[in-house]
């Protein structure tokens, strides 16, 4: 399980503006991929992974590390804790990012209800 996110903590330092919410296809470049509108959060939350391990098929290798291909899913359960509610939702992780040497970013879609 992954640690806690410290409430109040600050957000990745990022050289971007923060802009009203908006719909899908308002918002910049991938508006058509979005299923949903976004906003602004400062929560708490919890990430469980499902899997024990993931299998597939290497597409580069070097001594600095190895980028693959898998037909599965790296399966999540996500505790959202928001005005003294937690709520789970399960999902996928499909992106991770590094935003610096000690922050890294994940997106994870939410199933279909």
């Amino acid at each position: 399980m992954l640690p806690a996110a410290k409430a109040g903590a600050a957000s990745p330092s990022r050289e971007t503006e923060r802009v009203p919410m908006q719909s899908p296809e308002e918002s910049t470049g991938i508006g058509e991929r979005r299923r949903a509108l976004r906003r602004d959060a400062d929560l708490v939350l919890r990430v469980q992974v499902e899997a024990q391990e993931l299998g597939g098929r290497v597409e580069n290798l070097s001594q600095a590390g190895v980028f693959f291909f898998s037909p599965a899913a790296l399966r999540v359960t996500v505790a959202i804790e928001q005005d003294g509610e937690r709520r789970e939702h399960s999902g996928q992780l499909v992106r991770v990012e590094r935003m610096s040497e000690d922050t890294t970013g994940f997106a994870i879609e939410f199933d279909r209800a």
